[in-house]
């Protein structure tokens, strides 16, 4: 296994930050156009699709933990139906620092244990566009 952890801080509080990452209308904003779906409690299935309807899902896994607004834990798999396996958990750990900053770590345990760039620069792609989203909104007049 191999983990790889990218953080930053973005200028939001804690229940802005778990909104983001829980709602299918901000993920598609920074998730690589993926709106996610899920019940957000352990053991429920999570979603990420590219379009609403008849879309074949791009990403699915398993909800792992949940600590609402502070850490949120899911597995992706690769494969289809009984051919499934864990391909890599995800992690999103949420600290507040003070009133309207928070630290975000996004770690990910993969599985394969060869380096990846490509893999590795996707993961720091959606933290830095979910900072961006969320500072955009927080900044624009009359957002």
């Amino acid at each position: 296994m191999r983990t790889s952890t990218c953080s930053l801080y973005i200028a939001a509080d804690p229940a802005q930050v778990w909104r983001a990452i829980t709602e299918p209308a901000y993920t598609r904003r920074f998730y690589l156009g993926l709106a996610v779906e899920s019940w957000w409690t352990p053991g429920a299935p999570i979603v990420y699709r590219a379009d609403a309807g008849p879309v074949p899902d791009v990403l699915h896994g398993d909800v792992v933990h949940v600590e609402e607004g502070r850490l949120l834990v899911h597995n992706l798999y690769t494969g289809i139906g009984g051919e499934q396996e864990v391909h890599c958990w995800l992690s999103w750990e949420i600290t507040a620092v003070q009133p309207g900053l928070c630290r975000v770590a996004l770690r990910c345990d993969d599985v394969d244990r060869d380096p990846d760039p490509d893999r590795d620069e996707t993961w720091s792609r959606v933290l830095s566009g979910l900072k961006s989203v969320l500072e955009a909104e927080r900044f624009t007049p009359g957002a």
